[in-house]
């Protein structure tokens, strides 16, 4: 489950200036080319209680996120248009598992956030600042998605799967189209590391 939070939540921290209905904001986001925003994630498990994240989201150019968490431990999620590299220095252990946008929603969402109408119903208030997304396929494992949007920039989502689980994330120091080093994308591990291919 967190995995597919991380791959809904890649696209988020765009900007979205004057948007009046949910294909402004979707117009908007696409011509984001690159951002960056630090992040407080929670996530509420039914009956296995509450745990929280913290650390920084990089997106660069549509083809490369860099999820990278900093607390309680050091993890990360590397995505590129094929493949999704997961290291958690708890387990010490980097996964590495080969993705097809093609035929994943999630991934589809991430590098073209233009093509979500594909996937999902979008509504958008302007009274509320609210953007919420509904998936158009009953077993995505999602029952909502809900976008704060506040002085132009998605400050905040929160999501609900069909297990009743929850996790909110909420965005500061955001970025949009920031230079960024492609050193952020080449993130080195412990040599200890024992490496999965999927």
């Amino acid at each position: 489950m967190k995995k597919l939070f991380v791959m809904l939540m890649i696209f988020a921290t765009a900007m979205i200036a004057s948007a009046e209905n949910a294909s402004d904001i979707l117009a908007q986001l696409n011509k984001i080319q690159s951002y960056s925003a630090d992040f407080i994630q929670k996530t509420e498990i039914q009956g296995f209680g509450s745990d929280t994240y913290s650390g920084k989201l990089y997106i660069k150019s549509r083809n490369r996120a860099m999820w990278d968490y900093s607390r309680p431990y050091r993890q990360f999620y590397l995505f590129d248009q094929s493949v999704m590299r997961f290291y958690d220095s708890e387990n010490k252990q980097l996964i590495i598992q080969r993705l097809d946008p093609s035929t994943n929603a999630y991934m589809r969402l991430m590098m073209n956030p233009s093509d979500i109408r594909k996937d999902f119903r979008a509504d958008y208030s302007s009274a509320t600042g609210k953007l919420m997304l509904s998936p158009a396929n009953p077993s995505s494992g999602i029952n909502s998605m809900v976008f704060t949007v506040k002085d132009g920039m998605i400050t905040g989502i929160t999501t609900k799967d069909q297990n009743g689980n929850n996790t909110s994330i909420m965005f500061t120091n955001i970025k949009t189209n920031p230079d960024l080093p492609d050193s952020i994308f080449s993130p080195s591990v412990p040599k200890d590391t024992e490496v999965f291919k999927r």
